[in-house]
């Protein structure tokens, strides 16, 4: 699926835009199933008045969607960016209204030697949006120090979004503007920090988000908290354990073995 280019880019910079890797038909179905699957959880509301929306364990709430994780142009993905023992996190759908303000999953607490879990999330977004409208801003390399630890100050921009830390507002950073049409698919790292400025209407989104197997005393424990801290993340949903599709068994199958806690969905 992904070149050797497509990965050292992703590896440097944190992120892909992949184009039209869905065709207008099936986006039509996984629009209709995301927008049932939010009128059924009371959602509704969202596309037109504030606040907006988001769900984890989404997906699987949706026959029309749950098998979007196992996807040869999703799956393919994430074996060659984190390796065929990844594990999948979590799926969420939202509908984002307004400004996102930077942030990051960045730890600026971890010592440099520290090795975490990689991340990855995709993401689809149903309306066609640019830089003015809502479409995902990145800071290519944001993920990575000492670049990271540079740009971590944006996140706590949240509460003062005025305070023009680099001399610019917030939504006149440097940065990449994924602008994107249905069918276009982001793949990005969750430390990289990302934003979106200037939608008006609400912006329905889909995402599915992996990790590298942990494998040191660390990343388990380090996943073990994040298990503890979060609803949805690293709970893999009982109709993915017990699913008859061999490839949704296996990504979920780790954080069986580690104790995780199942989602009832």
């Amino acid at each position: 699926m992904l070149t050797a280019e497509q990965k050292t880019h992703w590896d440097a910079f944190g992120f892909l835009l992949l184009r039209q890797l869905f065709a207008p038909d099936e986006v039509k179905v996984m629009r209709e199933a995301a927008i049932d699957v939010v009128h059924q959880q009371g959602g509704g509301s969202a596309f037109t008045s504030d606040p907006g929306f988001s769900m984890g364990t989404f997906l699987e709430r949706h026959p029309g969607l749950a098998n979007w994780v196992d996807d040869d142009r999703i799956y393919e993905i994430m074996e060659t960016l984190l390796g065929p023992d990844f594990f999948l996190m979590h799926t969420g759908g939202a509908v984002y209204r307004g400004d996102t303000p930077w942030h990051g999953n960045y730890s600026p607490d971890k010592p440099q030697s520290y090795k975490p879990i990689t991340h990855g999330k995709i993401a689809m977004y149903f309306d066609s949006l640019g830089k003015d409208d809502g479409c995902l801003r990145v800071i290519p390399g944001s993920h990575r120090r000492p670049f990271a630890d540079q740009c971590w100050p944006l996140y706590h921009e949240a509460d003062e979004p005025q305070s023009m830390l680099f001399g610019v507002a917030d939504e006149d950073v440097p940065c990449v503007a994924l602008e994107t049409v249905p069918g276009d698919v982001i793949v990005f790292t969750e430390p990289v920090f990302h934003s979106a400025y200037g939608s008006k209407s609400g912006r329905l989104q889909i995402t599915a988000e992996y990790g590298s197997n942990p494998i040191t005393e660390e990343q388990i424990a380090e996943l073990h908290e994040h298990h503890d801290k979060f609803k949805f993340a690293y709970h893999p949903s009982e109709s993915y354990i017990n699913s008859d599709r061999p490839r949704i068994r296996r990504m979920v199958s780790r954080l069986v073995e580690l104790g995780c806690t199942p989602s009832p969905v």
